[in-house]
């Protein structure tokens, strides 16, 4: 399934219709929201008529969908039963497949520096800096939260897309009091903002501080901050804000996990496709839970 075909880079270079042929031509059985679906539905006809599609290809898309389908018992019931939601959505075994998958997928690109490795053998004092959208109110919360848990001194400050110089002020003072620092940055695309990319400011800040302490930058988000950011000597990228993925990362901290994820993606300057730098051992295991104890 195709993720919106509406979108502006897709339809400016393809057009409604072609985006829509070319995206089944590379594997695609849903097209999930054209720009113009009469255009889109025009477009793959044509492309049937002329042979450049064939009939079994389509019949194929079709019966995979209908097969899923059929599998999920929508034949049967159509509707979703709003009153089974709460039994579902959030339940333990989806949290702990979203835990596996995050911890999974947390990839090492950078740490020539060694600050990963050394704070994963060891509980240090350290300063958190935090930035997420306004859709964000929570970013950096449980990788502060973990960290802290798992027994390193942390300080914590929030920058946003519309900080001015006042918070990033407050942020290089609770900088100045650690000696480590972990960036955990969430940039992500939102419909109609036009970039992604991290604020000047925030990307200055990042450098300045790589340069005179040991720093990680940890991207909750997009892959792509070695762009803004290529001197940095450490970089974790765990690839979203939500809570598994913040989770993730502070596992990996504070050597409870291991980090095997490598890249699906091309990472400039130099990071191929297959790179994630292994770090097998779980250095450090997690702490027991507090035993309880029920009074009479």
């Amino acid at each position: 399934m195709t993720d919106a075909l509406q979108m502006g880079a897709i339809v400016t270079k393809y057009g409604a219709g072609e985006a829509a042929v070319r995206a089944f031509e590379a594997g695609s059985d849903l097209l999930l929201m054209p720009a113009d679906p009469d255009s889109a539905i025009a477009s793959m006809l044509v492309a049937l008529q002329t042979g450049r599609l064939t009939a079994a290809r389509l019949d194929s898309s079709v019966r995979r969908v209908l097969d899923i389908k059929r599998s999920l018992g929508l034949f049967e019931r159509r509707t979703v039963p709003l009153d089974s939601i709460a039994h579902v959505v959030g339940s333990r075994p989806f949290q702990d497949a979203a835990d596996d998958i995050a911890q999974r997928a947390l990839t090492l690109v950078r740490d020539t520096a060694g600050t990963v490795a050394r704070l994963r053998a060891t509980r240090s004092r350290m300063a958190v800096i935090a930035y997420g959208d306004e859709f964000n109110s929570s970013v950096g919360q449980r990788l502060l939260e973990l960290l802290r848990a798992g027994g390193d001194t942390v300080g914590f400050f929030r920058l946003w897309p519309m900080s001015g110089q006042a918070s990033y002020d407050s942020a290089r003072v609770v900088i100045g009091r650690a000696p480590t620092v972990i960036f955990a940055a969430n940039v992500r695309p939102i419909s109609g903002r036009g970039f992604i990319a991290l604020p000047d400011s925030l990307a200055r800040l990042i450098t300045m501080t790589d340069s005179v302490k040991p720093t990680v930058l940890v991207s909750l988000g997009s892959p792509y901050l070695l762009n803004q950011t290529p001197t940095v000597k450490s970089y974790v990228i765990a690839w979203s804000g939500v809570r598994p993925s913040e989770k993730a990362a502070a596992r990996a901290l504070l050597g409870w996990s291991p980090i095997h994820g490598t890249l699906p993606i091309r990472v400039p300057p130099a990071y191929p496709i297959g790179f994630g730098i292994a770090v097998s051992d779980s250095t450090l295991p997690p702490p027991k839970p507090a035993a309880r104890v029920i009074m009479p």
